[in-house]
């Protein structure tokens, strides 16, 4: 759990499978904040975030790609509680042009993360627990 879970939650003894929980939900808090911050906003860190994603747009599908790799060196990055990741581009439908990834990864204790992302159009990334996830 980051440290900020941790100042910001009041303390309580949990089992040891639901501080793993709190671990992936962490996580995957961080990874929707840093999904939806664009590249060149923190001078101090000037390659935090994404690229514009709406130039991403004006390329698809061929751009698609493209963003995977940017997210994967993202995460790879700035998030360290996170191993081996991955991204997966799924199939874009063309009636909602929402990019969809899949991220999988695991945290260094070597437990197994799967997250579903969608980008919507204007660049607003969700990402949640995979479907198939427990």
């Amino acid at each position: 759990m980051a440290l900020f879970d941790k100042l910001a939650n009041p303390v309580s003894y949990k089992s040891f499978e639901a501080e793993q929980q709190d671990e992936i939900d962490s996580v995957c808090k961080h990874l929707n904040s840093l999904l939806n911050s664009r590249r060149g906003v923190l001078a101090h860190m000037s390659d935090y975030g994404l690229p514009d994603v709406e130039s991403i747009y004006e390329g698809l599908p061929y751009s698609q790609q493209t963003l995977a790799f940017e997210v994967k060196k993202l995460i790879e990055k700035y998030e360290p509680r996170v191993r081996s990741v991955n991204v997966y581009a799924k199939d874009i439908n063309q009636n909602d042009c929402v990019i969809n990834f899949d991220i999988q990864a695991f945290l260094v204790s070597g437990l197994s993360l799967q997250f579903s992302t969608k980008f919507a159009s204007g660049g607003k990334a969700n990402v949640s627990r995979a479907a198939n996830f427990q």
